[in-house]
């Protein structure tokens, strides 16, 4: 593959920076916020390179907020998540593509709806496990697998709310990249641009996590649920339009 130019690497380490501040601060938002704008820039960064960034910053995110983290938790959504992804792709040999992402971002928004109207899911170990089916679900389908569980914790705390997404997205970036490789979707080519981009999610996590303290809880709390309805809305719009695939 052909070398590219160092403006369009500013450009995506730009979208890149943006995308790592939002995550590092929120919990997840990486992906819906920096990919749009690689993509025109240059569409083979995505998704090999994104999920090696997304594995960086959560990996960085995950050690700062360590004293937090939830391994019962994290472990069940996990677990979750497997059959999630499993039944996925199962349901999208018997139905489409767009027909599984519209049912899930109308699934989204009424949890946002339902969140919005102060009912209260608490983090249990079998909430995490749900959360991180739904998330297998949407991952598959829609690419964007965060939602689910940025719901179920959005009232566990700020600091509990990063270490425990960042911990989810460590893994399921892990697992992903291991496919990607497998089937041929990220090389060599793709890891040199990787490693070249990586001062941009190591900077951006450090510079977040000092300036978080800044950032109200409620803040938080509502740009988590803006974030998770432009998902949802992503999702419809996927299932709806005949030129989304």
């Amino acid at each position: 593959m052909e070398e590219l130019s160092t403006l369009t690497l500013l450009y995506c380490a730009l979208a890149l920076a943006a995308g790592c501040f939002v995550q590092s601060t929120v919990g997840f938002g990486m992906a819906i916020v920096a990919a749009p704008i690689i993509f025109i820039f240059e569409p083979r960064f995505v998704p090999g390179m994104l999920t090696v960034v997304g594995l960086v910053l959560s990996l960085i995110n995950m050690w700062q907020y360590r004293r937090v983290l939830s391994f019962n938790g994290l472990g069940a959504a996990i677990i979750g998540r497997i059959p999630g992804s499993i039944i996925a792709g199962i349901m999208l040999m018997y139905i489409s593509l767009q027909s599984l992402s519209l049912v899930l971002g109308v699934g989204v928004l009424l949890a946002v709806a339902i969140s919005l109207l102060k009912v209260r899911i608490e983090p249990t170990t079998k909430s995490m496990f749900w959360a991180g089916f739904a998330s297998g679900l949407m991952g598959t389908s829609t690419s964007i697998g965060g939602p689910p569980l940025a719901l179920v914790l959005q009232h566990a705390g700020a600091s509990k709310l990063r270490a425990n997404l960042a911990g989810y997205f460590a893994v399921s970036c892990l697992m992903s990249l291991v496919i990607l490789a497998a089937t041929g979707y990220f090389g060599w080519w793709h890891l040199k641009y990787s490693l070249m981009i990586l001062p941009v999610p190591i900077l951006t996590s450090i510079f977040a996590y000092r300036v978080q303290h800044l950032i109200k809880a409620e803040w938080l709390r509502y740009s988590l649920l803006i974030l998770c309805s432009f998902s949802g809305v992503v999702a419809i719009w996927q299932g709806i339009s005949p030129s989304a695939v």
